[in-house]
C-alpha cells in the first residue's frame, strides 16, 4: 500500500495482542492516562486502528506523546488538530493501559 510502512500496519496488531492476549485495562478519559499507556488512533474512513503513540508525561491539562512520524513529540490535541487540517480527521482513539500480572 502507498505510503504505509510497517510501523503503521502493526499498530492494529499490537492493538489486539494488548486488548486479548495481555493484561491490558481501556483507560476512558484521556485526563487518566499515565505515563507509559498506549494511544491507538482510527482515521475516518479507515477500517483498523493503524497508528500508536505512547504517553510520556501529562502535565497542564495535556497529555505529551511520543511516536514515530513527522514529529515524534507531540501532544493528544495537537495530534488531532493536525490531522484535521490535514483532511485526514482522527475518529477514534483508544487508551490502554497494559498491566504486569
Amino acid at each position: 500500500m502507498k505510503n504505509k510502512t510497517y510501523t503503521w500496519s502493526a499498530a492494529e496488531n499490537l492493538r489486539r495482542h494488548v486488548t486479548k492476549y495481555r493484561h491490558s485495562q481501556t483507560i476512558s478519559k484521556a485526563s487518566s492516562a499515565k505515563v507509559g499507556d498506549i494511544i491507538f488512533f482510527k482515521w475516518k474512513k479507515e477500517k483498523v486502528y493503524n497508528h500508536a503513540a505512547v504517553v510520556r508525561s501529562y502535565s497542564r491539562g495535556e497529555l505529551h506523546l511520543v511516536q514515530h512520524g513527522n514529529k515524534d513529540l507531540t501532544t493528544l490535541s495537537d495530534a488531532i488538530t493536525r490531522n484535521k487540517k490535514r483532511g485526514t480527521p482522527i475518529e477514534k482513539i483508544l487508551i490502554v493501559r497494559v498491566k504486569d500480572r
